[in-house]
């Protein structure tokens, strides 16, 4: 799985007015230096959560499909009988939340893409604290003619929203500290290591996404 934002978000959760407020910076000689910190601190979030924030979009390449199968399920831990788990083919999306996508094309031999139809496929999104899926409907196949990687382009469109306020508060509230404690911490030490001890990191862990 490979991904590019190609389209990047136009706003930050946050504006340089809430952060000088919360800083009580009142003069503008430093407003260019707190920008890139909402930045690196949005970006940091986001890194840190596995998502994305406001509306964007990502391309992103996948070598085939993933496929379920019949997955060996043990029925208990005696030896003997066991059951099976059926499975699609499915791809998980690199970050959440996912609010559509846009298309599916697949990459052939000679690197030509063809739209693959929407009729084949849908976005499941439901669960907020697992990553989405995309998911093939039954009966959904993929030619046989694909480059050996990378053979699978998906174009979606990742996000809360496109305003700051569809961004859920704490995520918002923790990149506001982060970034203040940049500033206020210049050159003394790593990003990483701020948020840690600011409490950002702390703030960010309920976002996190369930592994399963």
């Amino acid at each position: 799985m490979r991904s590019k934002v190609s389209v990047q978000p136009t706003i930050e959760p946050v504006t340089l007015d809430e952060l000088k407020a919360s800083l009580r910076v009142t003069h503008a000689a430093e407003d260019a230096l707190l920008t890139q910190f909402i930045q690196d601190a949005r970006e940091f979030a986001e890194i840190e959560t596995g998502r994305k924030f406001i509306t964007q979009t990502i391309v992103t390449y996948y070598t085939n499909f993933n496929y379920g199968g019949d997955e060996l399920w043990w029925n208990g831990e005696r030896t003997g009988a066991f059951v099976t788990i059926h499975g699609n083919f499915d791809a998980e999306i690199e970050f959440g939340p996912a609010q559509s996508i846009t298309s599916i094309d697949t990459v052939a031999l000679d690197n030509s893409e063809a739209v693959y139809l929407s009729s084949n496929y849908y976005l499941d999104n439901y669960d907020d604290d697992l990553k989405p899926r995309v998911v093939l409907n039954d009966g959904a196949t993929t030619p046989t003619d694909l480059r050996a990687t990378n053979n699978i382009k998906v174009t979606w469109v990742a996000g809360y929203g496109a305003t700051a306020a569809d961004v859920p508060s704490g995520i918002r509230r923790a990149i506001l500290i982060l970034a203040g404690a940049l500033y206020k911490n210049r050159g003394d030490c790593e990003a990483s290591s701020t948020a840690c001890s600011c409490g950002a990191t702390a703030m960010l862990r309920p976002y996190k996404f369930l592994d399963v």
